[in-house]
This record gives C-alpha cells, sequence and structure tokens, in this order.
C-alpha cells in the first residue's frame, strides 16, 4: 500500500500537488513560526527510532494510535538542516498520516482520502462526517498503591474536552469526534496519556506514577492550570497531606485541622486550640466529615490538638461557600475528609515518634488487585512527664483508630469500610478517697458501595453512624457522671449522570435520624430522677438535592444547585416553654408542659436552599468567579463559654423554641495564573447575612436546666470581607502570602440594648506568610508567619461588693479586645535516606513560637497586687480593694523534634 501511495503522489497533477500542499501547510502551520531545523540521516531505522530524534530535536512529543503507524518499521529518511513541517512532510509521504501541531505535542491523525483524478489520489484530513457517539470512562489510580485519585484531570490533547474524578476516582466522557489519546493529569504525578479507539465504548484505566520533583514542590492550595473552568469552583480549597508534613506544628504533631490556618477566610482562637470560625460564623457552623459521617469534637486534650490522624488522610476538601448540594446542615463551611484506601499491590508501614505521642499505620492487600486494608493509630505518652508536675493527675491520654477496608468485586461493583474512634481520658485524684475527671470520645462508622449502572451513570450508596459522648465524672470510683451525647444514622444515596464532557447531573436523596441527650447525671451508673424532665430529643432528617455543571463554551462553566430539606421531631420528648398570659391586667409568665408519645411528630422544619455559580476564563490566564449560594442549620451547639479549652460539647435540635438557622451568601472572585511557572494571585470579595442566630443572655445557666432555651437570645448577623493570596507552587522555594480584611457583626434582641456589636469571630486584620525552601535535596526548611486582630470579648465596666462576693458590672457586649495575636514557627525537614529507596525516614526539627511571642488567651479581672507587687486574689472584701487585670498565656517558644519513617 505504501508503494501505490508513492505512485500516486508522483503522478499527481500540478493542481492536486497544490491541493495536498496547501492542506499541509495548515496542519503544520503552527510549528512554522518556532522555525525548528532538524537534521536526521536515518537508513532503515525503526519509525520509534526516528520519532525520538524528531522529539528530541523539537522539544515537542508525538501522540497518536499505535494503529495509525507501525513503530517497528524501517524508515529512510534524509533531512539536513530543515524546518519541522519539511521533516514531517517527509515522513508523511506514501501513509494515510497528517500531522498538528498542538501546544507542545504533534498530533498524528490518519488522513481522509480525497479523489483529484481517476489516476491521482491524495490524503486530507478534512472530515466529512462525524464518527458515532462513543463513551469512554473508567478509574484514575496511583501505579504503586492502586489509591483512586480525587480530582484528577482527563483531556483530549488540544480539545476543550475534559473531565474531573469524582470521590472514588472515576471519570466519564462521551464524545462524537475523532480522538487519538486521553491526557491524564494529577498534582505531583507524571502525565500519562493512553490511546483511544474512536467510535467504541471502552474503559480506560489511568496508572499514574508519582513525579518525586512535583512532590516536593506541592502546595497547600493547588489545582490544574488546563480546564481551569471544569475544576475551579467558588470558594473552594484543597489540602494535600505532603503540604502538612512540611508545616512546623506544636511539639511536632502534624495537625490537619490546624492547617486549616493558611486558608484565606478560616480564622482561629490562638495558641492551644482547634477552634475555628469561618466568613463571620460561630464554631457549630463548620462541619467535618471523615469519610462522609460527622465529627461533633475534633479534639484531643481540651482543643491542643485535632482527631485528623495525617497519615490517614488521601484528601481534604473545604468549602467556605457555595457548598455541593449534596451537602448541607452547616451555615459556614465543610471540611470534606477522605481516608487512604490502602494499597492494592504490596504491604507498607509508616509512622512517627513525637515528644507527646506515637503514630502507627498499616497497609496492604488482602488479595491482591482486589481487597485491600488501612489501619492507623495514634497514642499519647503524656501522664508520666505530668506527674513530675502534679502527682495528683492519675491518668491523662488521648489516641486515635482509623481503619478501612476497601473491595473490589468487579469492574462495576466497589465496598468500602471503614471506622474511627477517638477517646480523650483526665483522671486526678480530687481527696484521697477518690478521683474526679473527664472522658469524651467520638466514633464514625461508614459503608459505601459503588455501583456503575452503565459507563455513564455512577452512584454511591453510603450508609453511617457517628457518635460524641462526654462524661465529666464527679466520683470515679462510684460511677458518678454527668453525661452528654449526640449521635446520627443515615442513608445516602448519590447519582452522578455523565451526560457529554460538558454537561454533568448529580442527584440523590438522604435519610437521617438524630439523637441529642442535653444531659443526665449518673449516679453509679443509674440515670438520677432530679424531680423535672431533661429530656432527650429525637429528630429524622429527610433531603433531597440535584445539582448540575453546564460547560458552555471555552469560557464559561455554570453550576447549579438546589436542595430541598424536611425536619422532624418526634416523640417521645418533653417540651417546656414560657407563655405570657393576663392575670388581672398584670402580664404573669406561664409554663407550659407537653409531653409526646414515642414516634409522634410533633413539629416540622423546611428549607429550600438553591445554588448558583458561574466561572468564566478570560484568556488563559484570568478567572473570574461568581456565585450565590443559601445554606439551613438545624442543630445547634449550647455554649456560653468563650474558652478554648473546652471539650463540653452540648447539642439540640431545631424544634418549637428554636427555629432552624439560614444564611445568604454571595461572592465575586478573581484568579491571575502568571506567566511565572506556579505563580499565581487569589482574590475573593464576600458578603453573608445569617438569621435566627442564637447567643445567651448574661448569667445564663446552660447546664441540668429544662429550661434552656429560655437562656437563649435570636437575631442575625452579618460578614463581609476580602480575601487575597499569592501562591507559588514550583521551583525550590514555594509557599504563599495570604490576607484577609473582614468584619463580622451581630445583633440580637434583649443584648447590648438591642445594638449591634461584634461577634466572637470578628478579627479584621489576618495576615498569614508561609515559606519552604528545598536547601538540598535531603533538607527543607519552612517557616510560617501568623498575624491576627485580637478576639473580641467583654471586661467588666466596673464591680461592687456583696456578701464578700465581687460582682462585675457589663455595660455593652464585646467591648474589648485580646491583644494582636502574632507568631512565627520554623521547622527543618532533614531526609536521611535516598529518594530511590523503599525505606524513606527524616528527622523533623521545629521551633513554635521563635521569638517567644507571650500571647494572652484569657484576661482575670480577680487580683490584686500585695507590698512586694505579685498579683495574688484578694481576701478583705471590706476594704474594696483596687483589681488589675492580668494575663493567661500558654508558652512561649516550644522546641521539638520527630522521628518519621515509611516503607
Amino acid at each position: 500500500m505504501g508503494k501505490d501511495a508513492r505512485i500516486s503522489l508522483n503522478g499527481m497533477s500540478g493542481f492536486g500537488f497544490k491541493i495536498f500542499l496547501l492542506v499541509s501547510l495548515q496542519i503544520v502551520a503552527p510549528a512554522l513560526s518556532a522555525q525548528q531545523r532538524i537534521t536526521i540521516l536515518a537508513d532503515e531505522l525503526p519509525m520509534r527510532e526516528v520519532l525520538d530524534q524528531i522529539e528530541e530535536q523539537s522539544g515537542l512529543i508525538f501522540s497518536y494510535n499505535s494503529r495509525l503507524i507501525d513503530e517497528d518499521e524501517h524508515v529512510s529518511i534524509r533531512a539536513s538542516e530543515l524546518s519541522l513541517d519539511e521533516v514531517l512532510t517527509k515522513l508523511s509521504s506514501g501513509r494515510k498520516i497528517t500531522f498538528e501541531v498542538l501546544e507542545k505535542q504533534i498530533v498524528i491523525k490518519r488522513a481522509r482520502r480525497l479523489k483529484v483524478d481517476s489516476d491521482a489520489e491524495v490524503f486530507t484530513d478534512s472530515i466529512t462526517s462525524l464518527p458515532m457517539k462513543f463513551t469512554v470512562s473508567g478509574y484514575v489510580k496511583d501505579a504503586e498503591t492502586g489509591e483512586v485519585l480525587i480530582g484528577a484531570t482527563i483531556a483530549i490533547p488540544g480539545g476543550a474536552e475534559g473531565c474531573i474524578t469524582n470521590n472514588y476516582g472515576f471519570y466519564s466522557m462521551t464524545l462524537q469526534r475523532e480522538i487519538e489519546k486521553l491526557f491524564c493529569t494529577y498534582v505531583g504525578y507524571r502525565n500519562l496519556a493512553i490511546p483511544v479507539n474512536t467510535g467504541e465504548n471502552q474503559m480506560l484505566h489511568f496508572a499514574m506514577e508519582k513525579d518525586i520533583a512535583a512532590i516536593a514542590e506541592v502546595s497547600i492550595y493547588s489545582d490544574e492550570g488546563e480546564n481551569m473552568i471544569r475544576t475551579i469552583r467558588s470558594s473552594e480549597e484543597r489540602i494535600y497531606p505532603e503540604s502538612v508534613r512540611k508545616m512546623p506544628a506544636l511539639f511536632g504533631e502534624k495537625d490537619v485541622i490546624k492547617s486549616l490556618a493558611a486558608v484565606p477566610g478560616i480564622k482561629f482562637f490562638g495558641d492551644g486550640s482547634t477552634i475555628f470560625f469561618v466568613r463571620g460564623g460561630s464554631r457549630d457552623q463548620n462541619m467535618i466529615t471523615i469519610d462522609e459521617a460527622p465529627v461533633y469534637n475534633p479534639t484531643h486534650l481540651l482543643g491542643y490538638f485535632s482527631t485528623i490522624v495525617p497519615d490517614a488522610i488521601k484528601d481534604v476538601k473545604i468549602y467556605k461557600g457555595d457548598f455541593p448540594a449534596s451537602y448541607g446542615g452547616r451555615l459556614s463551611s465543610l471540611i470534606d475528609i477522605h481516608t487512604k484506601d490502602g494499597n492494592m499491590n504490596h504491604f507498607g508501614m509508616d509512622g512517627s515518634m513525637g515528644l507527646l505521642s506515637s503514630r502507627l499505620s498499616l497497609e496492604g492487600p488482602l488479595w491482591k488487585e482486589h481487597i485491600s486494608f488501612f489501619a492507623s493509630g495514634r497514642h499519647s505518652y503524656i501522664t508520666r512527664p505530668l506527674q513530675n508536675w502534679n502527682k495528683n493527675i492519675t491518668d491523662l491520654h488521648f489516641s486515635d483508630f482509623h481503619l478501612k477496608l476497601n473491595y473490589k468485586i468487579n469492574p462495576k461493583n466497589r465496598v468500602f469500610f471503614s471506622i474511627y474512634r477517638g477517646e480523650d481520658n483526665f483522671e486526678a485524684l480530687s481527696r484521697a478517697d477518690f478521683s474526679t475527671g473527664i472522658n469524651w470520645k467520638n466514633a464514625t462508622t461508614t459503608f459505601r458501595w459503588n455501583h456503575l449502572f452503565s459507563d455513564r451513570l455512577f452512584s454511591n450508596l453510603t450508609l453511617l453512624g457517628s457518635r460524641y459522648d462526654y462524661r465529666l465524672f464527679t466520683h470515679k470510683e462510684d460511677n458518678d457522671y454527668w453525661n452528654s451525647c449526640i449521635d446520627n444514622l443515615s442513608l445516602k444515596y448519590d447519582f452522578t449522570y455523565y451526560v457529554n464532557p460538558d454537561y454533568t447531573l448529580r442527584f440523590g436523596f438522604l435519610t437521617a435520624g438524630h439523637f441529642h441527650d442535653p444531659g443526665n447525671v449518673y449516679r453509679g451508673g443509674v440515670e438520677w430522677d432530679p424531680g423535672y424532665d431533661l429530656s432527650v430529643r429525637h429528630a429524622r432528617e429527610y433531603a433531597m438535592y440535584i445539582s448540575n455543571q453546564f460547560i458552555i463554551n471555552k469560557r464559561i462553566s455554570i453550576r447549579a444547585g438546589l436542595r430541598v430539606t424536611a425536619w422532624q421531631n418526634k416523640g417521645p420528648a418533653t417540651e417546656y416553654q414560657i407563655l405570657k398570659v393576663s392575670e388581672g391586667g398584670i402580664m404573669r409568665d406561664s409554663l407550659a408542659v407537653s409531653s409526646y408519645p414515642d414516634g409522634e411528630v410533633y413539629h416540622q422544619s423546611f428549607a429550600l436552599d438553591p445554588r448558583i455559580s458561574m466561572v468564566y476564563q478570560g484568556g488563559s490566564k484570568n478567572i473570574f468567579k461568581l456565585s450565590y449560594s443559601r445554606a439551613s442549620q438545624f442543630q445547634y451547639l449550647i455554649t456560653n463559654s468563650i474558652s478554648p479549652f473546652t471539650s463540653l460539647e452540648v447539642w439540640l435540635p431545631a424544634g418549637p423554641n428554636v427555629k432552624p438557622q439560614f444564611a445568604h451568601q454571595f461572592t465575586l472572585g478573581y484568579t491571575r495564573r502568571t506567566s511565572v511557572p506556579g505563580l499565581s494571585f487569589d482574590m475573593e470579595v464576600y458578603y453573608k447575612q445569617m438569621n435566627k442566630l442564637i447567643d445567651y443572655r448574661d448569667h445564663a445557666r446552660m447546664l441540668m436546666n429544662p429550661l434552656v432555651e429560655e437562656e437563649l437570645r435570636f437575631g442575625k448577623g452579618t460578614a463581609y470581607g476580602l480575601e487575597t493570596i499569592l501562591n507559588k507552587e514550583q521551583g525550590r522555594l514555594t509557599g504563599w502570602i495570604s490576607y484577609t480584611l473582614s468584619r463580622a457583626i451581630s445583633q440580637m434582641e434583649d443584648i447590648n440594648g438591642g445594638d449591634p456589636y461584634p461577634s466572637y469571630s470578628d478579627r479584621p486584620h489576618d495576615f498569614s506568610l508561609y515559606l519552604s525552601w528545598a536547601l538540598h535535596p535531603r533538607f527543607t526548611l519552612s517557616s510560617n508567619f501568623i498575624y491576627m486582630t485580637g478576639v473580641p470579648f467583654s471586661t467588666p465596666t466596673g464591680f461592687y461588693y456583696y456578701d464578700k462576693h465581687q460582682v462585675p458590672i457589663y455595660a455593652a457586649r464585646n467591648n474589648d479586645r485580646l491583644p494582636d495575636y502574632h507568631r512565627m514557627d520554623v521547622a527543618l525537614n532533614w531526609h536521611l535516606s535516598k529518594a530511590e529507596r523503599r525505606y524513606q525516614h527524616e528527622l523533623i526539627f521545629s521551633v513554635y513560637n521563635l521569638y517567644n511571642q507571650i500571647n494572652p488567651v484569657a484576661l482575670h479581672f480577680n487580683k490584686t497586687m500585695d507590698a512586694n507587687g505579685n498579683f495574688v486574689v484578694p481576701v478583705d472584701y471590706y476594704s474594696n480593694p483596687e483589681l488589675f487585670s492580668t494575663q493567661y498565656y500558654l508558652y512561649g517558644i516550644v522546641p521539638s523534634i520527630s522521628y518519621h519513617f515509611n516503607f
């Protein structure tokens, strides 16, 4: 056939030759400007070697279907200082192929035959008809471990079509055009191309290999440069576990939750606390999920550390607004954490030893390529060191355990089973004969079934349970304690229908049961009757949701979604309500008590939450984002303590006395990709209006109070701000600089005279700087600096004394602020092994609060000064002593060392 083609060309008429030349020039026109000069002297060399020489001299790569050319065909070609298009013309001569230069690729295509006259023919790539529609689908996974990769980009070379893998690594594209290959890209991995059989439905799985150099550059912020209108979402960020490993941490304990301090719009209280606020919301408006199950109290050691073990994490996404329609129940943020599935190919181990705790992870195949497991545990050992400081402490520890099983039944079915267990325990001798203490536990369980109904319809069925249990022991030996808990059991079914690369439809439903125990006393392990009913609360939740993503063209992408929620309060329950009644013309309070039997629905609430967003790509470097979303919340945290060091979490459902909270949020964003590789600038402006917010009257009584709802005050809140970040993701020096200017204002009935006041999350200025410098292949130096406006709080404007008791007078809510917060941390990672070795280990030296800044976490107004200038608690109240404010802080400079290994 090759011989006949050559005869055809040699015998071509002048007109036919002009047509051939014109088509060829159009195909290779993008390469003409580069004017590459190529020299090849090939005599019966395999085609693959000839292509390799052209790639080496041109700096481009070939992309083709192996059916189009025979790589082992021996080729003779002689070219001396010819341009790229001239070499390609020589190479295509006599073959039914054409070439097209697209960016950094030379795409080889099948040429179409064009009749010129009865004796001659020429081949052209002009297409006279479209092929049949066909679907390419599959999974993207790590080639070494078999872990599926979330958020990988699948694209057609030089085309606008593309898609993103879902939370289970699945993708699907329905096409009606000729393509040679699909390309897959993912942060920290080498790009991979796979040939495609045009016109045939097929499953193509990408096995991605890690790029060691790229991993060293991974930032806490990153998304693919290509197909940005598909990947970028308003108010969404992503954290990679490798970045968390590099960041300096208190006592060397790497913390996923505390690393969120780098995200603009997220504000932490300060030292020793995992409590955070997002865009003016309260702390109970943030949802943290592990494999879709909510964790109600993600703290250890009264908030010093979080419950999330870094070694178990595969992917973390943060939504500050524009939530996916499949998620609901919180106003401010969603922290969506996915754990590792387990290595499908070989066994591995990962661990570390630090000053306060050690952790160990194991993973591997139970049935290679079919069943894998991942198990991770952490345990502290701080009891004995603390006993040297206080011998009354008998136990103080925390622990975590993650377990996940992953079973690939067949190409269309896969199941996951995961559990998490976390516990804190503190015991101390109160007297010689008994001890007191605190114990709290988190538990989650998730079962998920992935099923492919077709190559375009993906489904995931999730059954999950979650529980938080808190016990305050007053007499450990007699088993006397106060107990509060919250748990839920949920069934969720999600569907994703990939209509075509430009249209993806997601929909599903949820049904859940919730249980709330606001706190009851147990004597000897048996519930004690206080003489009134502290009723537990039961609730049911039903939700349906749908969302769409439309790719209008190469520049515009639109997401639209709707979530409909029904919330039902049901018995058994007892509800108390204070009613105003008139007696003889005088208004008095009257207590109304309503009891409901088991299963009776006595109150219902509904919410309709739309959300819509648009992304516009202005050129290759500019992205504009616009979004609106409405969110509702049906559970709330009851506590009037502003202390960040408490594990006391009392949750109650919305009901007859407390209406559901809801919020409207508008955002406008801009992203600029600069000409410097890996350097980008992001800016986002937001405005959020919150309604039915909760605050507490002065001196509110929250525990063991059947009328606790009467202690609440309701109102609205407004938050607005500007978030900016300059991020560098490539090179030896990586990092970011971020600044947030924001305000958060609350206005409640019967609080502060009804006037607006700063909310607890109002910290107008927030600046952070993080840098990571690869000094040497084995040494990485990292540092971060944080500055925030001080947290607002209420200070007394005066005191009076009654019966030898000091009584504060408060004139305004949140009328003062703690001093501004700032600190600098540094860390040095010393890699002790070569990159190519399987056993990897490193030493991590870190210094927390490098310049020993004193950052107070509380102010006290109960001390006076003695003759020696010392602050003491007064005992003589008859003389009305002059009181001074004193600051309480946790620590100054904290050096630490830890050891980490994996193989």
